[in-house]
């Protein structure tokens, strides 16, 4: 099923390469993704209808890749982008009573109008919808749509070719989405609420109120993870911003992804040490500013910024990585990659024996057709 989907792409390039469009003004671009995003009708790979796959990250960066940014502009824009699939300020209403997304959306639907297969709810984290069989498929479209409305706007996507941007865009869904999790509970933890755990929009898990043993095992086991993870977040109280930066280098880590073109891994490799000098240059400056009340001389500034260096990038991924900061080398040894995995082979268990009526068509090529991209 998927990788028919993929395999089809190449046929569709041949096509959109023989098509020859002028460049539009920006404003128009913009028109016209406002509405292919409102687009609520069924898409499938059957459908003559075929949208260039710049979509990813139309629009909101005109600059090189390669060219490095200062702090403040990126963050400006992934800041803004944030709060835009956060739904900060959407008021569309309450979950609908039913968790299945109108029209048993695939991954063409999802990835070009992810806002069609669920509501745009405020994704704070908010104790309202209890994690039950019947409100789990809710919960997963809802963060689906967010990573997918996310990737959108990571310009960086569109200079990948499709096979690798499918690739890509899929098997990082887990960890994307388990950081998001991660950093949701780590505020509900400055508020006070240590036993519940929050999945966002809503969504929470409440062990005094769970009575579904399937789904409290899963709770409990991502419960136990997060909690670990959490930990280090909390040893540097991990501001919006740093998580915002480590959200983009988890996701341009492919070092583990099997499948990649080789052109691609080495794009990936070099977006995710992009990202990793611009969070470099904000700790840097941060602590510049610090050691102005502190009196820190340069050395002491490079001592503290290495170490929260080595506190923010050893929360996700899964492997073993050599970062250079001047003179200085940092080894740092990801544990992040085991709750992604938890969380997708979870989730592929359920889809399997259609647990909350989880084996629809999207849930079965992220969570088990995926599963054999990662092994080809």
């Amino acid at each position: 099923m998927l990788e028919e989907f993929i395999f089809g792409i190449e046929e569709e390039q041949d096509v959109e390469k023989n098509t020859e469009i002028e460049t539009k003004p920006k404003e128009v671009i913009d028109q016209r993704m406002t509405l292919f995003a409102n687009h609520s009708f069924q898409v499938s790979q059957g459908n003559c209808v075929r949208f260039p796959s710049n979509q990813f990250g139309y629009g909101l960066s005109n600059y090189s890749p390669y060219f490095l940014q200062d702090f403040t502009q990126v963050l400006n824009r992934y800041m803004q982008l944030e709060a835009y699939c956060d739904a900060v300020d959407d008021l569309s209403g309450p979950l609908p009573k039913s968790g299945k997304a109108p029209n048993e959306p695939d991954l063409f639907q999802a990835l070009f109008f992810p806002k069609s297969i669920a509501p745009r709810t405020p994704m704070k984290p908010v104790a309202s919808t209890q994690m039950t069989e019947q409100t789990l498929s809710a919960m997963w479209f809802r963060l689906v749509a967010h990573y997918f409305e996310w990737l959108a706007g990571i310009s960086e996507l569109q200079y990948l070719n499709d096979q690798d941007k499918l690739r890509q865009a899929v098997c990082q869904l887990c960890k994307v989405v388990c950081f998001s999790v991660v950093y949701a509970n780590y505020g509900s933890k400055k508020d006070g609420n240590q036993d519940l755990l929050f999945f966002g929009s809503g969504f929470y898990w409440d062990p005094a109120r769970g009575n579904d043993p399937l789904m409290n095992d899963y709770c409990q086991e991502m419960k136990r993870i997060i909690n670990q993870v959490i930990r280090p977040v909390e040893k540097v109280s991990m501001t919006k911003e740093e998580f915002v930066l480590v959200k983009l280098i988890l996701l341009f880590d492919c070092t583990n992804l099997m499948g990649m073109s080789y052109e691609g891994l080495e794009f990936t490799r070099s977006m995710c040490n992009k990202y990793r000098m611009t969070l470099l240059n904000y700790v840097t400056y941060g602590m510049e500013e610090i050691s102005d009340s502190e009196g820190w001389s340069e050395d002491e500034i490079k001592i503290h910024t290495i170490e929260r260096m080595r506190n923010l990038l050893d929360l996700p991924i899964g492997v073993e990585v050599e970062i250079e900061i001047s003179r200085y080398q940092l080894f740092t040894w990801y544990n992040f990659q085991k709750l992604g995995k938890l969380d997708d082979d979870s989730l592929a268990e359920m889809v399997q024996s259609n647990y909350g009526g989880m084996r629809g068509t999207l849930q079965q090529q992220i969570h088990t057709e995926s599963k054999k991209m990662r092994n080809h």
